[in-house]
């Protein structure tokens, strides 16, 4: 028996997949959602330009099953954003759940999620927990992240977020006057979106009580962090960080968050120098000092970091240690859970 919606009619679940050449694998994610217990979706994928036979395949799902719509990108930025928002636009459901082509749905995914939003009628968005794994969804056996005391936003700032993307499921009204994915982000998008939600008054519910229902393939190239420190992404996260500082200054609410800005801007900076982005550390470190984020102490020794960074002079052993040593000490402790509590009960994907 389906769940159904505070009106009585069985909701739509608009499954929402930015697609670019994952036509090898897009199989494994398509039989996912075939085997769905709960039946009332649809699946709207978005493909970004793919030069493989991925939208060949694509269509060929959608020859045979009229739940499936398939588009192509029509704008620009290109981007798995773009994609999620124009797939958004083009949707029928009361639910979005963002799902990626190499990511895989438990067969009770949606029931569960559905049947979760009309327990919690009141929420514009809800987190559930997720599984990791590299090519069978019990392979690792590893979860997300969990629970804790510690406040979101902090967890967020700190590098410790209980949820991403697939991890949540949105009304669609909410999602929209969330403002949607920010389209120029190249890093941090699931991380900007959620701080934004929750900094802006978005009513969200975590239900990681429940089975995980989502399953997050961990690749190489992300275990690795592959480009993390690029300056297309430095900037991102640069953009992402000056953004949550100013709204939550307008929210009073710096006293709250000082530590995890703290930590957030002198990673950031520390990033900058490693990458050889000097103006962008510069850029950084002055925002830190006039928003009180970092003292006038760092300010001295990150401009003495940049410097000997600059000129080469860190490959020096001693001098390398010690400002190693100084940085580390700049960072406050976290105790971060992503990717390393593991789940013992049976998993469920056949």
């Amino acid at each position: 028996m389906h769940p159904k919606d505070i009106n009585g009619n069985r909701p739509i679940v608009s499954i929402i997949t930015p697609s670019f050449n994952r036509g090898d694998i897009v199989f494994e994610t398509a039989s996912s959602i075939f085997k769905q217990t709960y039946t009332n979706w649809e699946w709207v994928i978005v493909d970004d330009g793919s030069t493989d036979n991925s939208l060949e395949v694509l269509n060929g799902f959608a020859e045979k099953d009229a739940r499936i719509k398939v588009f192509q990108r029509n704008r620009e930025p290109k981007g798995a954003c773009t994609c999620r928002n124009i797939a958004v636009e083009n949707s029928s459901g009361q639910y979005v759940l963002f799902l990626d082509t190499d990511d895989l749905l438990a067969p009770f995914c949606l029931e569960q999620r559905v049947q979760a939003a009309n327990e919690s009628p009141e929420s514009d968005f809800i987190v559930f927990s997720m599984l990791l794994f590299k090519k069978q969804p019990d392979d690792m056996g590893v979860l997300w992240n969990i629970d804790t005391d510690e406040d979101d936003v902090t967890r967020l700032l700190l590098g410790d977020p209980v949820c991403q993307g697939t991890g949540t499921l949105w009304k669609k009204d909410s999602f929209n006057k969330a403002g949607m994915w920010n389209e120029n982000l190249r890093l941090w998008q699931d991380v900007e979106l959620h701080l934004r939600s929750i900094l802006n008054g978005f009513s969200y519910k975590k239900r990681l009580d429940l089975d995980p229902d989502v399953y997050i393939r961990v690749s190489e190239v992300s275990l690795s962090r592959t480009g993390y420190h690029s300056r297309p992404k430095l900037q991102s996260r640069m953009l992402v960080f000056t953004e949550t500082t100013i709204s939550i200054e307008n929210k009073n609410e710096k006293s709250k968050y000082k530590r995890g800005l703290r930590n957030m801007g002198v990673d950031l900076i520390s990033s900058a120098i490693r990458s050889n982005c000097f103006e962008e550390a510069k850029t950084l470190l002055g925002f830190c000092i006039t928003h009180n984020i970092l003292s006038g102490s760092d300010e001295k020794f990150f401009l003495k970091y940049i410097g000997l960074k600059k000129f080469k002079l860190l490959s020096i052993p001693f001098l390398n240690h010690y400002f190693e040593k100084k940085l580390k000490a700049l960072h406050i402790p976290v105790e971060s859970y992503l990717g390393k509590i593991k789940y013992s009960h049976p998993i469920q994907f056949s």
